[in-house]
């Protein structure tokens, strides 16, 4: 894994499902199934924590066939990439 910083990704979705995304200037389709990444939600009314979807995990390819797999997570309309696996 590696990422020295959290970057900012634009991802396009069908369903909630991650499907495109624009991340280091390059376009990128995903080319797999992506897996919901889970959190834990505080709120003032609950007495534990809950989990929620917080983005996802899924693998990347651009045009030239580089390929990634990234943990992409939304916080209201924007995304950010947290997480790189190569």
């Amino acid at each position: 894994m590696h990422l020295h910083s959290i970057e900012n990704a634009t991802v396009w979705t069908v369903d909630e499902l991650p499907v495109r995304m624009v991340w280091r200037g390059h376009r990128w389709r995903v080319t797999d199934t992506p897996t919901p990444l889970l959190g834990e939600v505080y709120h003032e009314l609950l007495t534990h924590p809950a989990l929620s979807r917080v983005g996802w995990r899924f693998q990347v390819t651009d045009e030239a066939e580089e390929t990634h797999v990234v943990d992409a997570e939304q916080a209201g309309d924007a995304w950010a990439v947290v997480a790189v696996y190569d």
